[in-house]
């Protein structure tokens, strides 16, 4: 008869790599608050690099902040969700040895400024950055955040404020940015800040946004480097310079298209034939992209800007 001891299997000698190709299916929270606690070896192997190229903070559930250890000093309530997700970038920060690239905001969470800076402290290596539609980022917290992310080449951000000051600060900082995508109205002078700050933009998405004629005359025009641009499920007009009603264009002028048909990538749609454009229309025909769910805004006909 065999002991039981031969029979019984010795998890902490398992192979590093199959246990970090295990781990790889896991939460971030399961990663932080169980697997690493289990043993040096499993430590060892869920500090791997690879598993921390993207710190993917959406897979999560809203509560999911909520939940931690017993010992974690009483962060578990309701009312701390934002600490709770601090203490989540910080134990990611140690597992990962800052090496994060790509850092994903959950969709749901309300960002301020000290939890960018917060962020930006722990994960200075992250070169694309997505952040949640609700935030009350300032330009200062921004500037503050930037400062870390010198190597930033990707944002994006369904909302925020002071957006034209946000981009000259990216444009006088991450001298490797190119990738934008924005899901709010894209004006003529958000077009002018684009073209000033980052003339050398090579992928632009404005999914889902509201977007000025006169705005994409002057990207398509102006911005040579552009390869990739993406106007699906837009809402194309003139956007008043004063308060006034928005003037809806249901198709692209021969110019436009002539201009766009020079890019590596053009996508565009139109609202009678897209299901997706249906969707954002509501019973009294108003535009809204905030009914977006979290998958959608996860989605892009760009491929790199998916995530």
């Amino acid at each position: 008869m065999t002991s039981q001891g031969s029979n019984s299997r010795n998890w902490q000698n398992m192979h590093y790599d199959i246990l970090v190709k295990i781990f790889m299916a896991l939460r971030v929270t399961d990663l932080i608050f169980a697997v690493s606690k289990v043993c040096s070896s499993w430590r060892a192997a869920s500090r791997d690099p690879v598993l921390w190229e993207t710190l993917d903070l959406n897979v999560l559930l809203c509560n999911a902040f909520d939940i931690l250890p017993s010992n974690s000093n009483g962060l578990s309530d309701g009312h701390s969700s934002w600490l709770n997700a601090m203490h989540i970038l910080n134990n990611a920060s140690i597992l990962s040895c800052k090496t994060v690239k790509r850092l994903i905001f959950n969709y749901s969470i309300y960002l301020k400024d000290e939890h960018l800076v917060y962020a930006a402290t722990r994960f200075p290596m992250v070169k694309h950055l997505a952040l949640p539609p609700c935030n009350e980022i300032t330009v200062d917290g921004f500037r503050s955040a930037i400062q870390w992310w010198k190597g930033l080449e990707s944002l994006t951000v369904p909302f925020i404020s002071n957006a034209s000051s946000i981009i000259q600060v990216i444009g006088a900082n991450c001298k490797n940015f190119s990738m934008l995508k924005v899901m709010f109205s894209f004006d003529l002078d958000f077009a002018m800040s684009l073209f000033m700050s980052i003339p050398e933009l090579k992928v632009l998405s404005l999914r889902s946004s509201i977007v000025d004629k006169n705005a994409l005359n002057l990207i398509l025009t102006l911005m040579g480097s552009l390869e990739a641009l993406n106007i699906s499920h837009c809402l194309l007009g003139q956007i008043p310079r004063f308060p006034g009603p928005l003037l809806a264009i249901e198709q692209l002028d021969n110019f436009i298209l002539g201009k766009a048909s020079q890019l590596r990538e053009f996508f565009t749609c139109q609202v009678q034939s897209c299901s997706i454009c249906q969707f954002e229309y509501d019973d009294d025909n108003i535009f809204g992209w905030y009914e977006y769910d979290k998958g959608l805004w996860r989605d892009d006909e760009i491929r790199s800007l998916v995530f």
